[in-house]
């Protein structure tokens, strides 16, 4: 059940967002003025927030902004103004979208659903980024593991252990597939990355790389040298 608070000076307004919105399987807390609706916002973890822009004291500008300074959850801005600048503070600020007084509630229930689809799309893109898949080996940058399926039992997964300093560079290789590295590029991201000492050539990396990962390391399907160039990354 998605939570959303309503942070609005209008005492009606709310009353009326309220049992609309709880009508659509909304769970609903709300404030009435901006200090409450900060205050609101931390301890009710709302997945949205919807914000007039007008209010007294401390209005929907200043709270979207006090927002942005350590959330990205979305909000959407009320304002009874037309005014072009009124709305461009609102975007500035950070408010995902706006709505002008007075407005359809229908229409807010619509704009509420599609942001909530499009936050979860960007949390769940964000999300694949950090697992990378190619054929039946898995890098998960989050756990830092790496994970082969079995060939003969495609739901048996085998971890594969690896340094930190072999993990680093499968996973620049990894997530550039395609893209050719050369020795010098490749010692200069991993030192960007490593705390242990890197005493070890490039090559001697790849090496035990290879003899970990790979079927064959005479013949490998992921780590590819391009001669008098580098390595690469064979992805799918």
């Amino acid at each position: 059940m998605p939570k959303i608070l309503i942070i609005d000076d209008d005492v009606r307004l709310v009353e009326n967002l309220t049992k609309y919105m709880q009508d659509f399987g909304f769970e609903i807390d709300s404030a009435l003025n901006g200090v409450q609706g900060l205050e609101k916002a931390a301890a009710f973890a709302p997945d949205l927030i919807v914000l007039d822009l007008m209010m007294p004291g401390l209005d929907g500008v200043e709270v979207c902004r006090e927002i942005r300074r350590s959330s990205t959850i979305p909000v959407i801005m009320l304002t009874a103004r037309t005014d072009e600048a009124d709305v461009v503070a609102g975007l500035e600020v950070g408010a995902d979208d706006y709505i002008t007084k007075p407005f359809s509630l229908r229409e807010l229930v619509a704009r509420i659903k599609a942001r909530l689809r499009h936050d979860r799309f960007e949390r769940m893109s964000q999300a694949n980024k950090d697992v990378i898949t190619h054929g039946i080996l898995t890098v998960d940058s989050v756990r830092r593991e790496v994970y082969k399926q079995d060939v003969h039992d495609p739901q048996v997964q085998h971890r594969i252990v690896l340094t930190g300093t072999e993990f680093n560079l499968l996973w620049l290789l990894a997530s550039n597939p395609g893209v050719v590295f050369s020795r010098e590029k490749l010692l200069e991201d991993l030192r960007s990355r490593e705390l242990e000492s890197f005493d070890r050539s490039i090559d001697a990396h790849i090496s035990h790389l290879r003899r970990k990962i790979e079927d064959s390391p005479k013949t490998p399907r992921y780590i590819i040298t391009v001669w008098g160039a580098g390595y690469k990354f064979q992805g799918d």
